[in-house]
């Protein structure tokens, strides 16, 4: 006869019982590194806080942050506690207006009311495809005596492939799209379906009519890039580093080429691109034509391998690099 187990109790838990105040107490605690993260990770976006209680005008947004895989793509964040209420959804708007870059809206709060719900949805469904809208509720849960644990639920998301394809579909239509537009998209729509069927953690979430793709590696102004050409039959993975103007970066890590090589299993092009603030460290793979749908399956694997490479191998040195202040100061 199998033994009884004994199974614990679930029970919810007040916000106000870990956070007396939503502004002194649960804003900060949301903009702490570990958390953000954690609600990155309900969004399917790597998140780095700008600025907390952010002035926009005579008002002061909760939270601004910045999707570390575009450097002009700014997150606002908005929470409160109990029910979501008109006020909010106004400040909401009214901070989107006000604040550069800000393309994603988050609201946050411990009951999402259906008609607001519809109102992210509608703002979804008929504002222009850079912009999304995300509602989600907070929720503390315990078992028996444990210290609480929270749980972002997400009530309200775009589809952000559908209203990317949307657009692209449009723009067809519209005859506005070369074919090598035409290329990339269908090269792109491949390459992710073939990182689900991977299980792979980079994801590529909307349709693109770009030869190159950016995926995160944990600091703003560095990502890895994938790039296609059928011109120059060739493509590649690299580490772009997006400003570099006084090429301090690609130095520091140039220091390191010798073990960064070795580790990654194969020599790299060190890039300093001395007329441009970017540079790069790139792996090409030339005589191949990302037209070919038969090759597609083969440079897909050959690129997942590479980005899992430079992810493991760069993104510790590139998270200890000491900051570049005047070069980060132009990224803001």
């Amino acid at each position: 006869m199998s033994a009884v187990i004994s199974l614990g109790k679930f029970e919810r838990v007040p916000l106000t019982k870990a956070w007396p105040t939503e502004d002194g107490n649960f804003t900060p605690w949301l903009a702490g590194e570990s958390v953000i993260g954690l609600l990155g990770e309900a969004l399917g976006m790597e998140l780095e806080v700008e600025a907390v209680e952010h002035w926009v005008g005579s008002f002061r947004a909760d939270i601004l942050a910045r999707a570390t895989e575009e450097a002009d793509h700014r997150v606002l964040i908005e929470n409160q506690f109990g029910r979501t209420d008109h006020k909010h959804l106004g400040q909401i708007l009214t901070y989107l207006a006000g604040i550069e870059g800000a393309k994603t809206v988050v609201w946050i709060a411990e009951k999402v009311c259906e008609e607001h719900r519809a109102a992210i949805d509608w703002l979804n469904t008929y504002t222009a495809d850079d912009f999304s809208f995300f509602a989600i509720e907070i929720e503390l849960w315990r078992i028996d005596n444990s210290p609480p644990a929270p749980r972002f639920n997400v009530i309200a998301s775009p589809n952000g492939w559908t209203r990317s394809a949307r657009s692209a579909v449009r723009q067809i239509a519209e005859g506005e799209l070369a074919e090598r537009h035409h290329i990339r998209l269908a090269y792109w729509a491949s390459f992710s379906e073939f990182l689900k069927s991977k299980n792979s953690h980079f994801r590529i979430k909307r349709a693109n009519k770009d030869h190159w793709f950016e995926f995160p590696v944990g600091r703003a102004g560095f990502v890895i890039s994938d790039t296609i050409s059928t011109g120059k039959q060739r493509i590649a993975v690299e580490l772009y580093i997006s400003n570099d103007p006084g090429k301090s970066y690609i130095r520091a890590l140039h220091a390191q080429k010798e073990a960064i090589e070795a580790e990654f299993g194969q020599a790299l092009d060190w890039q300093e691109l001395p007329t441009k603030k970017a540079s790069r460290i790139a792996l090409f793979r030339t005589g191949v034509d990302p037209a070919d749908e038969a090759l597609r399956p083969d440079l897909h694997a050959w690129m997942l391998d590479k980005m899992e490479r430079f992810l493991r191998v760069f993104a510790p040195r590139v998270k200890s690099l000491p900051s570049n202040s005047a070069a980060e100061a132009r990224d803001e």
